[in-house]
């Protein structure tokens, strides 16, 4: 019986990335960008402008790490920018990404200068003048963000995973001399998928089910509390004597104009978990035939433009109008689509 059970047991539904939370821009760039244009010290300007290449760069290589994780063709819930509090403990945390077997805790760094691990686990970065130094250990760092995970949930113990990844593709990473237990958690890009491949091929622990997985990305979504760096509150002297930025972005209100439904051409509003329909009809926003479109990808078509994705039948185009959609009995409706 057990061998018919497994040969006619249901296959997953969920069977690729789901990007569940995204991160929002940064609204300290525009600030300090509109201070460089002011009469302000070449120190204090020298200051301002490591900060925007600080963000831009940070960005840029969470951006990379995204795009990596959404195109893994792996099942996985995708929670991007996660900030988690219990009593005086904290973290702040990359990527908290969500697979059958385990829960992987990503850690970005896109360093440009090259970077070698010594024999007693010492970071050092070789600068293009030659000149070396040493940096922090980002593992360190790491592994308590996946010591907070296992405290807020201790049934999770032997599925967390720590991981350091290094953005920058030109960047050389030399863990020779490095101790095992560090040259296990800080791998290139390229290697990331494969990474959490041959942990999952390794992995002995049961599987989560579609309804376990969504439980967990449910339960950090809703622990996470929004806690931006503000890089502007040195700066508040120079920002006083200026015009409020808020007078500059007037463009801004814009996306206030109303969405409509394709369906029923009620307005269209975005919640906590993503777009809705203030008409309750039974528009599907966010499913095409099994598969979640990302809330860019739903934004696109609800403004008139068609988006691309990939589903179980191949390359897919979703067309910016619904249709009906008839599944075991039950009518709907979704975005039109077509084979590529």
């Amino acid at each position: 019986m057990g061998i018919l059970d497994t040969f006619f047991k249901k296959k997953p539904q969920f069977d690729s990335p789901v990007l569940y939370k995204e991160k929002q821009s940064s609204p300290e760039l525009p600030k300090l960008q509109a201070l460089l244009k002011k009469e302000i010290p070449a120190s204090v300007k020298e200051q301002v402008t490591q900060d925007i290449q600080h963000i831009k760069t940070g960005e840029y290589g969470e951006k990379q790490v995204r795009y990596t994780l959404e195109n893994s063709y792996m099942p996985m819930y995708i929670l991007h920018d996660v900030y988690l509090k219990k009593e005086k403990l904290t973290v702040q945390i990359d990527f908290l990404v969500i697979t059958r077997k385990l829960i992987f805790i990503i850690e970005c760094k896109n360093y440009s200068s090259n970077i070698r691990i010594d024999k007693s686990g010492q970071f050092i970065i070789t600068k293009k003048d030659g000149t070396k130094q040493s940096i922090s250990d980002p593992t360190d760092q790491n592994r308590r963000h996946a010591d907070f995970i296992q405290h807020i949930s201790p049934e999770l113990k032997k599925r967390c995973v720590p991981v350091v990844v290094f953005t920058d593709k030109n960047q050389i990473l030399n863990t020779e001399q490095a101790p095992e237990t560090i040259k296990k958690q800080v791998i290139k890009l390229d290697k990331l998928v494969n990474f959490i491949r041959s942990l999952h091929d390794t992995c002995r622990l049961s599987d989560f089910s579609d309804k376990e997985m969504k439980k967990y990305a449910d339960f950090f979504l809703e622990q996470h509390q929004e806690n931006s760096v503000d890089y502007t509150a040195k700066y508040q002297k120079y920002l006083k004597s200026s015009p409020a930025p808020a007078k500059k972005e007037k463009p801004r209100a814009e996306p206030e104009k109303k969405i409509l439904c394709p369906n029923c051409r009620k307005e269209v509003k975005k919640g906590k978990y993503g777009f809705y329909c203030t008409g309750k009809c039974d528009m599907n926003f966010y499913y095409l035939y099994g598969n979640k479109l990302s809330d860019a990808q739903v934004l696109s078509l609800l403004n008139k433009k068609a988006v691309t994705c990939r589903t179980k039948a191949g390359n897919t185009q979703v067309l910016p109008e619904s249709e009906k959609n008839t599944y075991q009995g039950k009518t709907s409706h979704q975005w039109k689509s077509k084979l590529l």
